[in-house]
């Protein structure tokens, strides 16, 4: 039999994360887009008195969340990557070990073994 794919079998229950992803996307994308309406509607302040008191509100919320959003996918990312490159070299190791038992059985093996006439 020939397997196919069909799109309908990402969205199946029973073995798919899409349903999992899709609870957990849904409301961020949800919280984002109620942000942005929030932050595109007129501000608190004036936008004269924001300019007589020297405060642009909206580039400094702006600022704040990119920083804050920009530390955190870092930090992410380095500590992500570091635990593959962890387990990376954990596996090597695992790796020649499992390489030199090999090694040792078989000397083992043609050491013990006589040929008989």
């Amino acid at each position: 039999q020939e397997a196919r794919f069909h799109p309908r079998l990402l969205f199946k229950i029973k073995g798919s994360v899409f349903p999992f992803a899709c609870m957990v996307a849904l409301p961020c994308a949800a919280l984002a887009v109620l942000l942005k309406l929030l932050s595109s509607s007129e501000s608190a302040l004036d936008k004269d008195e924001a300019i007589l008191l020297g405060i642009d509100q909206r580039s400094q919320i702006v600022g704040a969340a990119f920083s804050s959003v920009s530390f955190l996918l870092g930090f992410l990312i380095v500590f992500r990557t570091s635990q593959a490159y962890t387990r990376f070299w954990e596996g090597c190791a695992a790796l020649c070990r499992m390489q030199g038992e090999w090694f040792d059985a078989s000397s083992c093996l043609f050491a013990f073994c006589k040929r008989s006439k």
